[in-house]
């Protein structure tokens, strides 16, 4: 059997076919998979880790997102089994092609928020060194250290930045002068000089901030943006292939962020500033799908970021997450179907399609339509 033709028992054994302990007992890893050291990746031979990183001192409105990490993983129980998750619309399952583990959270100290982020990064290169990183967040303060962990880790010198966000986060300073804040992360990883403005790409921008001077500055340094609006009237094709464009033009690795405030927040009403006029969730999920699958799987990462529990609504009683955290959830096994894909060489898997094709068939119409 070749790799390509493997499936989930391959890597998981005996385990993928066996029934699951219902949805709220046991402990909620991610799906549930197998929870491995970050120290033992490699031995344990896994592919992708995921990673929490609960902070939310870097916020500047709504706190909360410390949560984030645990309500994303309680939602990921639903569904189950967490071995198979055949997406009935790309027609590929990650877990056939990929072994996934939970590693954990980074170690944050509440009172120390740049502590904290220097915590998150030693664990994000950790990964790095051994598999391809996924951060659930926490604040969007944490793309800085999960960018550049990442990076130094792989000796990545020029990277690619696909941003998905309601805010570009490029602000010198932040919003409150803290330069470490949760809107000036952008703006550190550029200063880092790992990452041109001519690589970036904001998806998503809507609202008022920041102001017309920070985007003149963004426009200077070659970044580019299309707001909600550009994405309400353009073909989504158009706008990931040139994001896809950007960010792999003369780069070693691209990293997506998702900040879930990118949403229209009566889908995504779990985090701290949420902005009406946001993207629907079937725009999101494409074209977070579509980026990944042009990408390579072995120079690549991504956050998820800003979901705040507090302010959700739907099952939040049940512990098994509301509907922002579930985006998450979803979201992160879009990445990874989508990764799977791309490693495969593939464009789309092999859904189940039905034996007619879609839509009334010439002959099934009435006269009336004649």
């Amino acid at each position: 059997m070749t790799e390509n033709e493997r499936d989930g028992e391959d890597i998981y054994g005996e385990a993928h076919k066996e029934a699951n302990e219902p949805i709220f007992s046991g402990i909620p890893s991610f799906l549930k998979l197998p929870e491995v050291d970050r120290d033992a990746l490699d031995e344990e031979d896994v592919d992708v880790g995921i990673l929490g990183a609960p902070l939310d001192t870097a916020t500047t409105i709504r706190p909360g997102t410390r949560y984030g990490p645990r309500a994303v993983r309680a939602a990921s129980t639903v569904p189950s089994p967490p071995y198979e998750h055949f997406n009935i619309e790309t027609g590929v399952d990650p877990f056939d092609h990929f072994s996934v583990a939970d590693t954990g959270d980074a170690t944050v100290s509440p009172g120390d928020t740049r502590g904290s982020q220097l915590n998150i990064e030693d664990a994000v290169a950790e990964i790095s060194e051994q598999a391809t990183p996924v951060v659930i967040g926490g604040d969007h303060s944490i793309s800085y250290p999960d960018i550049k962990g990442w990076a130094e880790a792989n000796g990545y010198e020029d990277i690619g930045l696909i941003h998905f966000d309601c805010h570009a986060d490029t602000g010198d300073d932040g919003l409150t002068g803290f330069e470490y804040d949760h809107g000036a992360w952008v703006k550190r990883v550029y200063d880092e000089g790992i990452m041109a403005g001519e690589n970036y790409t904001l998806i998503g921008p809507r609202g008022f901030w920041p102001g017309p001077d920070t985007y003149r500055d963004m426009r200077d340094a070659g970044m580019k943006w299309y707001t909600a609006d550009d994405v309400a009237a353009m073909d989504l094709s158009e706008i990931v292939a040139d994001a896809v464009r950007r960010a792999t033009d003369g780069t070693d690795a691209v990293w997506i962020s998702f900040d879930v405030d990118v949403m229209e927040p009566a889908y995504a009403p779990g985090t701290g500033e949420p902005e009406p006029g946001g993207l629907i969730p079937r725009e999101a999920i494409y074209m977070v799908r579509e980026c990944v699958k042009e990408l390579d799987p072995e120079a690549f990462g991504f956050d998820v970021v800003e979901v705040s529990p507090a302010y959700d609504t739907s099952d939040t009683n049940s512990y098994n997450g509301g509907i922002t955290s579930g985006l998450a959830n979803r979201l992160i096994i879009e990445v990874l179907g989508s990764m799977a894909l791309a490693a495969q060489g593939k464009e789309s898997g092999e859904p189940i399609t039905p034996k007619e094709p879609l839509g009334v068939p010439p002959e099934a119409e009435s006269p009336a339509d004649d």
